[in-house]
């Protein structure tokens, strides 16, 4: 007798995820196309064909929503190695990014809106976009943690700093391309000159010019800058 009833709980269980995945994928859909502001459960319930109190038992409301919003574009990224490649781990940073242009060219207009309204609710205080960030910080410290075992810098300049300053060139271009200041190939070649300086800040004598190499192929006024070794 358990063999229906474990069938008939896969099937309950399947078509929960099927009604979970198209409720998240209509509120991405309305962000994309009207900005989070226009995020309602109403409008959500009646896009996803479903109802309000489903959308409550299988997420929750609207800042839960926008909880495992937030959580379904970073969570990948949190598992990837920055620094991943033996034979090559000066250029891990461009197949890691590459892996975040892929990503975000999917859906660019849901992508934007997400940055900016992530960024207002963080300037606001809000603990979740506060989290969020942290998590965000936290790739980028993982990432020169990396490089150091890797052999690549020194740990002169800790970890957490390095880290820091890698987001903050982050965020930079991140805003830009949420404004439409550049496209998606000018944002991925300031992310990777951003972090390429803050490596070669601390690089080793070795790598310290494999990584001036990289600024320079990615950033056509390096020549204007005059790099010292640390």
């Amino acid at each position: 007798m358990s063999r229906p009833v474990a069938r008939g709980a896969a099937t309950r269980n399947a078509n929960m995820a099927i009604r979970r995945d198209r409720i998240l994928d209509s509120a991405r859909s309305i962000i994309a196309e009207s900005g989070f502001e226009a995020l309602s459960l109403r409008d959500l319930a009646h896009r996803a064909q479903v109802t309000v109190p489903t959308i409550y038992n299988l997420i929750g409301n609207k800042a839960a929503v926008v909880a495992q919003l937030f959580n379904d574009t970073l969570t990948p990224f949190e598992h990837l190695q920055y620094i991943n490649d033996r034979d090559d781990p000066v250029g891990s940073p461009e197949r890691f990014f590459d892996t975040l242009i892929a990503s975000l060219g999917e859906n660019e207009h849901y992508h934007r809106a997400e940055f900016l309204a992530r960024e207002h609710m963080r300037e606001a205080g809000d603990e979740l976009a506060i989290s969020i960030h942290e998590r965000v910080v936290q790739i980028a410290i993982e990432a020169c943690e990396q490089a150091r075992n890797a052999g690549l810098i020194k740990g002169s300049i800790s970890a957490r700093q390095l880290g820091e300053q890698i987001d903050h060139h982050v965020r930079l271009a991140f805003h830009d391309w949420a404004h439409g200041s550049i496209d998606l190939s000018t944002f991925k070649r300031r992310l990777l000159v951003g972090t390429y300086l803050c490596l070669a800040a601390d690089a080793h004598n070795n790598y310290h010019e494999e990584f001036v190499k990289k600024i320079r192929q990615h950033d056509a006024h390096s020549h204007l800058i005059h790099f010292e070794k640390s």
